[in-house]
């Protein structure tokens, strides 16, 4: 990430404030998780491996955005950034997979099990390889991105969409509730941060002045079935706070479901406005992009702090 936010700086020239600001977040992340110290059973230091790459992410899109990281226009384009290369570095991504399991088949032929170099080599510099060609390729190729991308989303909204109705559907028939265990929760967490990350692209792909589509109402189905989904989610975790006490992974649970909580109903409130005719598009976008803001700052506070809340444990 240094060498993406290095890419961007130097593009777009910024002033030396910038720069000195984003490179000092850098050195002080790295000095300070070096620092820290890991306890068993080291929930914590999972924690801070999940959340540090979002919070410097969110600080390398002010590197990609240069001046404009206060503008909304400027927010959103980064949002519409990290959505394409999400999809452009899971194309990649996959290619070097298909890549590994070539190079696997081909010297099995011959009796030599190639297992090693993969794992030890091409999968380590393959992964850091394909995320700044996709950075690349998302920047210098826009043509091809912005017309391919958002099509993408748009065939797999309805999609996830049906995956979550009958899902719902099917822990109420069945009565059985997947979010007694921790594990199950932790897997739920990534899949409704998903689902609002496919909703955001969605919204950073639209064109403000654009008339209501059907896209639209199945952004807002979308929404108000996760919106379902994380209240149960975050009802199991008070739960579980309440029957079993304090851990890191509960309170970094119950924290990310609430921001995801409060995002998700920001974003039906102003749909169903919007849908309303109460005002436009864009106020919908300056919610979302300020919304950075808050993940940005749990980010860091579950990178930082949590860890010395509890010891390092």
């Amino acid at each position: 990430m240094p060498f993406v936010a290095a890419f961007f700086l130097i593009k777009h020239q910024s002033t030396w404030k910038i720069p000195a600001v984003i490179g000092g977040i850098f050195a002080l992340a790295w000095v300070l998780i070096n620092l820290y110290p890991s306890y068993s059973p080291n929930d914590t230091e999972f924690l801070t491996a999940l959340h540090l790459p979002l919070f410097l992410w969110l600080i390398t899109g002010i590197a990609y955005m240069g001046m404009d990281w206060k503008a909304t226009k400027g927010r959103m384009n980064f949002i519409r950034f990290t959505g394409e290369s999400v999809i452009y570095g899971t194309l990649i991504f996959c290619g070097i997979i298909v890549l590994a399991m070539f190079i696997q088949a081909m010297f099995f032929a011959i009796q030599i099990n190639a297992s090693w170099f993969i794992q030890n080599y091409l999968i380590v510099y393959g992964a850091s390889s394909a995320a700044m060609i996709t950075i690349y390729l998302v920047e210098t190729k826009k043509s091809v991105v912005e017309n391919f991308a958002p099509i993408l989303a748009k065939i797999f909204s309805p999609l996830f969409l049906l995956v979550m109705i009958v899902f719902l559907g099917v822990m109420i028939g069945s009565s059985k509730s997947p979010f007694i265990e921790r594990d199950y929760l932790i897997a739920f967490d990534f899949m409704l941060a998903l689902v609002l990350g496919l909703v955001i692209y969605v919204i950073s792909a639209r064109n403000p002045h654009e008339k209501n589509t059907v896209f639209d109402y199945i952004n807002l189905a979308l929404i108000l079935t996760a919106l379902i989904i994380d209240g149960i989610a975050l009802s199991a975790i008070v739960f579980r706070l309440s029957a079993y006490g304090l851990t890191p992974n509960k309170v970094a649970a119950l924290g990310e479901n609430l921001v995801l909580l409060v995002n998700l109903g920001g974003l039906a409130w102003l749909y169903i406005r919007f849908f309303l005719k109460k005002f436009d598009f864009k106020k919908i976008e300056v919610f979302q992009t300020s919304y950075l803001y808050v993940y940005a700052l749990w980010f860091g506070m579950v990178a930082f702090l949590l860890p010395i809340f509890f010891a390092f444990q």
